[in-house]
């Protein structure tokens, strides 16, 4: 293979440096944009979309009084009325939620009715 030297490479670094600063700087954007702050959580937790019997268990990334990150191998569709079963110490807590944004990785929701305390 041939040296990656000379004016080509000096340019394709100079747009990866660009690019790289772009999505840093997207990033920061997002999470001043969030209403609360997140704090990460590896909890197995059961969820359904709205209405049905079938449950699913998968990890919660993170959660915050306003969402939640599902991780999950077949997100539903934005918009979809989601209800996860959250553990507490009192016992399980229904919370209702909207599919905000999906990844390949899970969903991001948007609960819809406040968070009830969780202590």
């Amino acid at each position: 293979m041939a040296a990656l030297t000379g004016k080509g490479n000096a340019v394709g670094m100079r747009a990866a440096k660009v690019l790289w600063a772009r999505l840093l700087s997207a990033a920061a954007r997002v999470r001043a944009r969030r209403k609360h702050p997140r704090r990460a959580s590896n909890l197995a937790i059961d969820w359904r979309v709205f209405g049905s019997r079938v449950h699913h268990i998968s990890a919660l990334a993170d959660l915050s009084p306003g969402g939640a990150f599902v991780r999950a191998a077949y997100p539903r569709a934005v918009g979809s009325p989601i209800t996860l079963d959250l553990p507490t110490a009192r016992g399980k807590v229904n919370v209702h939620a909207r599919v905000a944004w999906c990844s390949a990785e899970g969903m991001g929701l948007r609960f819809t009715r406040s968070l009830p305390s969780l202590a």
